[in-house]
């Protein structure tokens, strides 16, 4: 094995995901080596040596869970972690670049623009294989900024308790959930969202990931 390739690992749920990175690196043999193919977090061994780049998908596990808790870990074992992820909502996106993430992918831009951005990634860079990933994790129009009790004032209307209701569970007054839908209200209509009720909130909270 030539030491000056970069190894790369990669760590998804499905079969054909970790075949394609395998066959993508293959094809870059000159400055490339597969170095690890892992279905579940369980699966790698964090207190080996890491490789210098791992490929991470967002979901992981036969429910799909978000594999933000394990993020640290896998940053601080392999050299560089790249999101490799279908995912278009903001918020996770933007939830694993806050907890360390090096680059991010959509499946949807093909291998090629995988392997760019981890040799990217190894060079020191943070990089998005398109325009559309880069604008998911940094543009501050794609999306408003809400607060944790204005998620959890959206989440409680989302399971179907009343406005009254809402604000009997988290202690607060009817009219205090009320200013924070107004508040969720005024930050959609600033990012030009079509929002006219509560249930278009929900609905738009849903689509960016809040919810």
């Amino acid at each position: 094995m030539s030491t000056d390739r970069a190894s790369v690992a990669v760590l998804d749920n499905q079969e054909v995901v970790r075949d394609g990175v395998a066959a993508a690196v293959g094809r870059h043999a000159d400055d490339l080596v597969m170095a690890g193919s892992y279905a579940a977090v369980e699966q790698v061994d964090l207190t080996s040596p890491g490789p210098d780049a791992l490929v991470l998908d967002l979901y992981l596990g036969r429910d799909d869970e978000l594999v933000l808790e394990h993020v640290p870990a896998l940053t601080g074992w392999a050299g560089v972690v790249v999101l490799h992820t279908a995912e278009e909502k903001p918020v996770p996106l933007r939830r694993a670049l806050a907890l360390g993430v090096h680059g991010v992918v959509l499946k949807n831009d093909g291998t090629e623009a995988l392997l760019d951005v981890v040799r990217r990634a190894l060079a020191g860079e943070f990089v998005c294989s398109s325009v559309l990933a880069e604008a998911l994790v940094s543009d501050p129009d794609v999306m408003p900024r809400l607060t944790a009790r204005e998620v959890e004032v959206l989440d409680n209307l989302r399971d179907g308790l009343t406005q009254r209701q809402v604000g009997s569970r988290l202690g607060v007054a009817e009219e205090t959930v009320r200013a924070h839908l107004k508040s969720v209200r005024a930050k959609y209509v600033d990012v030009a969202r079509d929002v006219t009720n509560t249930g278009s909130l929900i609905r738009e909270a849903g689509r960016d990931g809040w919810i």
